[in-house]
């Protein structure tokens, strides 16, 4: 009969996506990371005005280019984490698109506003640029793809891989694409920057600990 072979689209156990169904997904998707991505761009805003400090103790030795940048850099990761507990890596890998292309976005139509700004120092070349967005987007997906694998009842377990995952990933992946064929040796500072990582990787655990209960993962997490 012609009824039996009538079709109707649905999705999901036989509920009808309506329009206004979409749109609402559409918004609250968005509204979801408007403050993931407002915490990341700060978090990043924070590396480039500080890149040119370099770290008190350090000042006035040989590894002068240890910077307090270099130090902030387990915070992006931790945002990262809150995000992907709260919402799961999809979110959290959007958060990251999303952020750098804010930060794309502001660079191209108020570049000259925002310079006036910042020290002529926190400027990096546009390799070094270029190479930090690319280590940073491989890094933050793989320690999105570690902690969304190592969720389970022990806290500090996802956040941790997470968290050294990136560590082991950012620093290979960077230095090589900044500084390779430049008389900069890149290679042993490459080695300080993923020690440093690490025990940023440890560090964040505190912090973690201390948001865990206010960004509570949404239901589908199994409360991790």
């Amino acid at each position: 009969m012609a009824s039996d072979a009538a079709w109707t689209p649905t999705y999901g156990y036989g509920t009808r996506v309506t329009l206004g169904r979409r749109l609402t997904l559409a918004v609250r998707a968005v509204l979801r990371t408007v403050f993931p991505v407002l915490g990341l761009t700060a978090a990043l805003v924070g590396l480039f005005l500080y890149l040119a400090t370099p770290v008190p103790y350090l000042a006035h030795t040989a590894e002068n280019w240890v910077t307090v940048s270099s130090l902030l850099l387990p915070v992006p990761f931790l945002a990262i984490h809150l995000t992907n507990r709260r919402y799961g890596p999809a979110y959290a890998f959007a958060q990251i698109i999303l952020t750098f292309a804010v930060l794309g976005a502001v660079t191209i139509f108020a570049g000259e506003s925002v310079h006036r700004f910042l020290p002529a120092a926190a400027l990096p070349a546009m390799r070094e640029v270029c190479a930090f967005m690319a280590a940073f987007v491989l890094s933050g997906f793989l320690s999105i793809v570690a902690f969304d694998g190592a969720r389970g009842r022990r806290w500090w377990t996802a956040p941790l891989v997470g968290s050294l995952i990136g560590a082991l990933s950012f620093a290979p992946a960077f230095y090589p694409a900044a500084y390779l064929g430049t008389s900069i040796p890149w290679f042993d500072r490459m080695l300080v920057e993923t020690g440093v990582l690490c025990g940023g990787a440890i560090l964040m655990l505190f912090p973690f600990w201390m948001l865990r209960r206010v960004v509570q993962p949404l239901s589908g997490f199994g409360g991790y």
